[in-house]
């Protein structure tokens, strides 16, 4: 078997690694230079520091998606490491998780016609050993001798050095007596804690070897990495397809990559179905369908192919029965062979050693529950098919990755047979795409690989927005969907092939997924080809909150350069040439004097001041926050202020209120004007008054910051007309979107994103309008604007404003949007003057709207939600 090109790019970059680090012998100094040869600081723009947490030794990561062969290109970079970083001991350890994949990995290495193991005797000539952790307590070919003549593989399990069999490998060791003598007598002996001279762990130890550790994520805990520095690692590589937080990631592939490579099938495809007994119908027909499409592509590929449905059921019903006993029982009573069917659960496991590859092997349904475990799958596995209850919390999340290798890793010549299918009756449809799409991203994928269809009697709405069946309609359970009582009713169903196969509803529908499957995955093949290359710098150095444009629109955003406002500005001392620079905000206020205003603006009313509780500005902004007023604090301030005089009173409340004020505020406007504008605040009120403003000084601290931001709004919007009609204040383009952007809360779970994650923090009519900026064709692309972000668009007049989207049109409109409650309140008429002023003065090529939930004011560029979807959408 031939590395794939992405494989091949990994293992370079992996090598780069290992020769900088044999060079500088500094893990963090290595990681350091060679992030600098691609264009990254460790520390700077998202890029995460190197994180030693070995004691010294390096410890770096490489990221590939399940289907892409990690395990092959670790088995690769064993010669890649060994030749960078030479040894007398020629060890490497290969750490697992679970025992199902370490039989998996002991078999593959042991088998001399496997690939994997075909790859270390290539680059070993022939001279390979295999172990286990039995075989090194027995010392069986792990000598002085050996271990300087061959390459020894150590193939071991997380748990090989932990709980009490695992004290073994610390206890003396006669068997191993005469190897650790010797690592003595070269000097290369190590004292492990708690360890025996001649232990196991000691003797690994000793030979200071190559670290393997596949499935890096479940390697997180205290026991795991005191495990890899007992072992004395002279280089750890990580392998896994979702990087734990703090990892050193140095490369990555990407899901475009291994479906241009043909490793995987994609995309992934929803279907809703009415009802349980419908979905488990259709999953045999489709089955049926995509076999009888495969024999016909043997004959013109000569590649066999068998596909597989995987039944997701539940562990218990109502009743109390195993619910895939149940369901296995009425495969068998509609029809299908009982040879043809296994049950596959953590209890039960029917598929044992059987070559599920094999022309002889007749199984074609595959049962199971929860979850299969990381390190199982089958190529042919193509459908799965969820008939867990309507109200079960049974996840699709944990199943969804093993439906994902495509069959001999090459691309079938039918297009059915290159995408995987999801059925599903659940009544939250929105909820199971949320969770296949969780389960794509914890292997490596995104919401991008998913495509959601559906087929009558339910019709296929945009996502998020699946209408379920009304009570009364064909299908409900009230008309009998199978679903009656929320268990697993499947009476009636019949599965056999009847005369006029082809023919009928549950027929059709299935003849409508397979002629869909070829359109979407003629699209999904055409955009997997047009992803550009460079895909192994994302989300290195651990970035995986980085997250650079997506290849497929990152030329239409480069090419785009936004308006905005500019101001002119004095040349310099030395030149009599004008100069124009971003127009902010604190332009329009430099000749802003509060004298000049009076103070009848400033609502004071002590009725609404509270003894108990009061709203204080925060310390480093100007958001407020309520909190109660304590008892005794209340108290002493009025014991404080009941001995001051009227004249003593005001000054303390004045300076109070200053105090209260945050130094965001004060900068802005000047400490010295809100003293003075403070003051005749202060001044002007009565005896009572101040007494009752002292018990709640936030609270007049608010009313005073209040009228100040009022009355400066007013004068930077006056300001700023004067300045344009002056033609001071102009017009032009400016703003470029950033290559990246770094996401605390990163959301990937809707398609049409300009950047590979947009920011998360969207809920109600937010989330309402990402959904429908997903789901139009209209739109190019859409970015989720995160206020006051560097790097973010604003339009910037007299005031700033931050749209909450920016979305691409395909006539090439850049349309900025922001979403609003159900009133044209607070600043949010100020931001529909500005930006329509905005879009005006930019051209065609430039709109904006205001959105309403349900109700939009009578003004220029505000519409309701829905009015926006039909009406500037279409």
């Amino acid at each position: 078997m031939e590395l794939k090109q992405y494989q091949r790019e990994v293992l370079r970059e992996v090598g780069r690694f290992a020769r900088t680090y044999a060079m500088t012998r500094d893990a963090a100094t290595a990681y350091g230079v060679f992030m600098n040869a691609v264009g990254l600081t460790p520390g700077q723009g998202g890029v995460e520091r190197y994180r030693d947490d070995l004691g010294g030794a390096p410890k770096v990561c490489v990221k590939v998606p399940t289907g892409g062969g990690k395990t092959f290109i670790g088995a690769s970079a064993v010669r890649v490491l060994t030749e960078a970083l030479p040894s007398g001991s020629n060890v490497v350890v290969w750490l697992v998780p679970r025992r199902e994949i370490l039989s998996q990995t002991l078999r593959n290495f042991r088998n001399p016609e496997h690939f994997l193991r075909m790859a270390l005797d290539r680059d070993f000539g022939g001279r390979v050993e295999v172990l286990d952790k039995e075989d090194g307590l027995r010392g069986r070919s792990f000598t002085a001798s050996t271990v300087g003549e061959q390459l020894t593989l150590f193939v071991l399990s997380y748990d090989s050095f932990k709980n009490k069999d695992g004290r073994r490998a610390y206890a003396e060791n006669s068997a191993l007596a005469g190897l650790t003598e010797w690592q003595r007598d070269a000097g290369a002996a190590v004292d492990v804690d708690g360890a025996d001279d001649t232990a196991l762990i000691t003797a690994l130890a000793g030979t200071n070897p190559i670290v393997v550790v596949d499935e890096s994520h479940h390697a997180k805990s205290k026991l795991s990495l005191d495990m890899l520095r007992n072992l004395n690692s002279r280089f750890v590589l990580e392998l896994t397809a979702t990087p734990a937080r703090g990892a050193n990631v140095i490369a990555q592939a990407t899901a475009r990559q291994l479906k241009r490579e043909e490793m995987v099938k994609l995309p992934v495809v929803v279907y809703r179905r009415p009802d349980k007994r419908t979905t488990v119908a259709d999953a045999v027909t489709l089955q049926r369908r995509l076999e009888a499409i495969a024999g016909q592509d043997e004959k013109r590929t000569g590649r066999y192919i068998r596909p597989i449905v995987l039944f997701q059921a539940e562990r218990r019903g109502a009743e109390g029965a195993e619910t895939y006993q149940r369901l296995r029982e009425k495969l068998v009573e509609g029809g299908i062979p009982k040879e043809q069917i296994a049950v596959r659960t953590g209890d039960v496991d029917e598929i044992g050693g059987a070559d599920l590859m094999s022309r002889e092997c007749p199984i074609r349904f595959i049962i199971t529950v929860e979850a299969l475990a990381e390190g199982w799958d089958c190529p042919f596995a193509y459908v799965l098919a969820t008939v867990a209850n309507k109200s079960s919390q049974v996840s699709v999340e944990q199943i969804v990755g093993r439906v994902l290798r495509q069959p001999h890793a090459a691309r079938a010549g039918a297009h059915s047979l290159n995408i995987a299918y999801v059925l599903t009756a659940s009544a939250d449809f929105d909820a199971t795409l949320t969770q296949v799409v969780n389960g794509l991203n914890g292997v490596g994928f995104s919401r991008e690989d998913v495509e959601t269809a559906g087929t009558e009697p339910v019709p296929a709405p945009q996502q998020g927005q699946m209408d379920l069946p009304s009570a009364d309609a064909p299908g409900s359970e009230d008309e009998g969907s199978g679903d009656a009582g929320d268990d697993l009713d499947l009476d009636g169903l019949d599965l056999s092939v009847p005369d006029n196969a082809g023919t009928g509803v549950g027929a059709a529908s299935v003849d409508d997924i397979i002629d869909a499957s070829d359109d979407i995955e003629g699209r999904f093949e055409e955009e997997a080809g047009s992803d550009g290359a460079g895909t192994l710098l994302g989300g290195l150095g651990g970035g995986t909150n980085v997250y650079r444009m997506r290849e497929a629109v990152a030329d239409s955003a480069r090419g785009l350069v936004v308006p905005r406002f500019m101001i002119r500005v004095d040349g310099g001392l030395f030149t009599d040439d004008e100069a124009w620079k971003p127009l902010d905000r604190e332009d329009l206020l430099a000749d802003f004097r509060l004298s000049k205003y009076g103070i009848k603006d400033v609502k004071i009313d002590p009725d609404t001041f509270s003894e108990a509780r009061e709203v204080d500005l925060a310390s480093d902004s100007d958001e407020y926050r309520i909190r109660w007023l304590e008892d005794d604090v209340r108290k002493n301030m009025a014991m404080l202020f009941a001995n001051m005089s009227d004249g003593g009173k005001r000054e303390s409340l004045k300076a109070l209120v200053l105090q209260a004020m945050s130094s965001q505020f004060k900068n802005t406007f000047g400490s010295a004007q809100l003293t003075g504008y403070i003051a005749r605040v202060v001044d002007d009120m009565d005896s009572p008054v101040v007494d009752a403003c002292l018990h709640s000084v936030g609270g007049v601290a608010r009313a005073v910051a209040d009228a100040v931001s009022g009355l400066a709004d007013d004068f930077c919007e006056e300001s700023f007309g004067k300045l344009l009609s002056r033609g001071d204040v102009r017009l032009e383009p400016e703003y470029r979107f950033p290559e990246s952007f770094m996401q605390a809360n990163p959301l990937t779970s809707y398609d049409g994103a300009l950047y590979e994650a947009e920011d998360g923090r969207v809920d109600g009519l937010e989330r309402r309008m990402v959904d429908l900026l997903a789901n139009n064709r209209r739109v190019r692309w859409w970015h989720r604007v995160v206020e006051r972000k560097q790097g973010e668009f604003s339009i910037n007049g007299f005031i700033n404003h931050y749209p909450d989207f920016l979305a691409l049109l395909d006539n090439g409109t850049l349309v900025a949007i922001e979403t609003k409650g159900e009133h044209l309140a607070g600043d949010a008429a100020r931001k529909l003057r500005l930006s329509t002023r905005w879009a005006d003065m930019a051209g065609a090529g430039f709109r904006y709207f205001m959105v309403f939930e349900r109700e939009a004011p009578d003004a220029d560029n505000a519409f309701t939600l829905a009015e926006f979807g039909s009406e500037i959408l279409g």
